[in-house]
């Protein structure tokens, strides 16, 4: 379909003359540096559509929130902004990337680390807590076996002691900010001080890892990082709400509420994010296994993997369509991934399925020419359409 108005081919012609390789961009700046995710897009793709796209007080939403980079910039522009996701440790990571963190907060986190850190001492202190005589070194005391069966394959049991009484005291925080943020902290650690084998961007159990020492200053120097990136994120949002839901289906947002759609959708299934994130949902409390079976494009061992997820984009699309307002825009980021030996070119899919919506493609930005994006995928694909 023709572009509508003039308006929109100067839009167009705008974004196409930005700089989209952005080769010497710092990606990691502020609270996006807070936890690695997979697959995430630089906060800059964001930041050009948002900013050109929307004005102050715009509503943007994220229909694939992952680690809450469209909702960090959205927040920095000053828009108000909704995120979805069916994966918990999403929206955890999400929520603390934009929560006020006030220097009272500070105080309070610092001082919940300094009480764990005794707690600590006191664990190292125990000479009898561990069965050394055993091959296996296993851990005497119950309390810290009462875990999911698969982290005594992952962990050594010192770590796991530590652990453990890192995770007990911020579980006794009543400060849901203060819990979260050390939570995360927590998390962020947990693939470097497991028996993962480094090098690989799934998770395997190496043979013969090292022994892992010094987890509670792992832990603290993770949680001072993130308090040096806090940046300007101590000022409250005014709009950023953030939803533990599928996007397949939304009703709890409005028909013709939303003035940008913002997305990166996951790349079919090569990037299992409940594989990658496992260490993390075991220890949180999460179930793996619940959550690769709910997400988009999970379970990939499955022959119909492509056609699960081609289906399911079709109804997300069909609710963008719905929530935008008309006469606003809608941005797809994705790349077009190898999976089972081919490769799926998801950016003409994606396009076919949102003018099957009604939207009208008005364009398509390439990046990505000079070096790989994401894995092997060479490149990305801005596809931009407007609801009329």
């Amino acid at each position: 379909m023709p572009l509508e108005t003039k308006t929109d081919l100067k839009i167009i012609q705008k974004l196409e003359n930005l700089d989209w390789e952005l080769a010497d961009a710092d990606t990691r700046y502020g609270t996006h540096s807070y936890h690695p995710y997979s697959a995430k897009y630089i906060p800059q793709i964001p930041h050009y559509l948002i900013s050109n796209l929307t004005k102050k007080g715009d509503t943007v939403l994220d229909t694939f929130l992952g680690s809450g980079t469209t909702l960090v910039v959205a927040k920095k522009l000053e828009r108000n902004a909704i995120g979805v996701d069916l994966n918990p440790l999403a929206c955890l990571i999400s929520r603390v990337k934009t929560t006020a963190i006030t220097k009272e907060k500070i105080k309070k986190i610092k001082e919940l680390s300094q009480k764990i850190k005794i707690d600590i001492l006191a664990l190292r202190g125990q000479t009898n807590l561990f069965n050394f005589q055993e091959e296996s070194k296993t851990i005497k005391d119950p309390k810290f076996t009462e875990l999911n069966y698969y982290v005594e394959k992952w962990f050594q049991s010192k770590v796991i002691a530590e652990l453990s009484v890192i995770k007990e005291g911020i579980d006794k925080s009543k400060d849901k900010i203060v819990k979260d943020f050390a939570l995360v902290a927590f998390s962020s650690i947990l693939r470097g001080i497991s028996n993962t084998a480094s090098g690989f961007g799934n998770l395997m159990i190496s043979k013969n890892p090292p022994e892992r020492k010094r987890i509670f200053e792992k832990f603290e120097s993770s949680l001072l990082s993130m308090l040096e990136k806090i940046d300007d994120n101590e000022i409250e949002p005014k709009g950023i709400s953030i939803h533990n839901k599928d996007c397949r289906n939304m009703p709890f947002i409005e028909d013709n509420s939303i003035d940008l759609v913002c997305t990166h959708p996951p790349y079919m299934a090569s990037v299992p994010y409940a594989e990658y994130q496992r260490l993390s949902l075991w220890w949180l409390g999460f179930n793996q296994k619940q959550l690769d079976s709910e997400l988009i494009g999970g379970k990939r061992s499955r022959k119909d993997t492509a056609e699960r997820f081609n289906k399911d984009m079709e109804l997300v699309i069909k609710e963008m369509y719905r929530v935008l307002k008309p006469k606003k825009y809608c941005c797809i980021v994705i790349g077009n991934p190898v999976y089972r030996g081919k490769i799926w070119e998801l950016n003409k899919i994606q396009k076919q399925q949102a003018i099957d919506a009604g939207f009208v493609f008005l364009g398509e930005i390439v990046r990505g020419k000079y070096k790989e994006t994401v894995g092997k995928m060479k490149q990305e694909f801005i596809l931009v359409f407007k609801k009329p």
